[in-house]
């Protein structure tokens, strides 16, 4: 990862199209994961780098055609910022629904660094395009996800009471497993109100940063916060703003 004023926003983006605002419905009980259907939404979110406000990320989930959906981050810079990274980051995951199982169809990212574009084939089970300025080919391991469509996977999980310890995604130019580890509970005070919330951390293995996020059941396990940690360090942090269905 470069060591540049801009790098906090596009890392912000990949954190919050990995883990944040999906609200499922619910009505009495918990539906199986098959009748699971995620809604419409935007939300935003604030990016701090090390303490210092550095932008916010607003996030878009739209049903494109029956089951299909594209689900869009639009990230900009505020303040000193801006003098690094005058343009939007976006940032779009495209998927269907099936079964209820999510099914990756592209990934595409541009704004603050080297393009990403790569098309899931399901029927081969491999995953192409470019990343990092090359040409990629990779085997794909069950049920991976790119770094948008992940979320909604996760989050039928939780609703179905059945939260994974682990996922295979996308991570730019390879596919990782990710470790997903249940850390406690706390109660945080945020612009939605007071609210209850699990801890939870995400890492692979050889990485040397730890992604660590609250997910508030009440709000369907939508994430409210999530920090980047290294070693002792909070090196970003991303606090929810605003939050809407559509």
């Amino acid at each position: 990862m470069r060591n540049t004023p801009s790098t906090p926003i596009r890392a912000a983006a990949a954190l919050l199209m990995l883990l944040a605002g999906v609200a499922l419905c619910r009505a009495g009980t918990e539906p199986a994961a098959a009748a699971l259907k995620p809604p419409t939404f935007v939300a935003t979110y604030s990016v701090a780098w090390h303490g210092i406000t550095a932008g916010e990320s607003t996030l878009t989930l739209a049903e494109t055609a029956p089951g299909e959906y594209r689900y869009s981050s639009v990230d900009h810079a505020h303040g000193l910022f801006r003098l690094f990274l005058r343009h939007a980051i976006t940032q779009e995951s495209r998927f269907r629904l099936v079964d209820g199982q999510i099914k990756p169809i592209s990934f595409r990212s541009q704004g603050g660094g080297a393009p990403e574009d790569v098309r899931f084939d399901w029927t081969s089970g491999r995953v192409t395009g470019t990343a990092k300025h090359k040409q990629i080919d990779l085997k794909l391991e069950p049920g991976t996800q790119d770094p948008g469509s992940v979320q909604i996977a996760l989050m039928l999980g939780f609703l179905a009471g059945h939260p994974p310890a682990s996922f295979w995604m996308l991570n730019t130019d390879v596919i990782n497993q990710f470790e997903f580890v249940r850390r406690g509970e706390a109660t945080l005070d945020t612009p939605l109100g007071r609210l209850h919330t699990l801890i939870y951390t995400s890492h692979h293995a050889g990485a040397r940063r730890t992604t660590y996020m609250w997910l508030a059941p009440s709000l369907d396990y939508l994430p409210v916060r999530l920090e980047q940690h290294s070693g002792d360090s909070t090196l970003f942090s991303l606090n929810i703003l605003r939050f809407k269905r559509t």
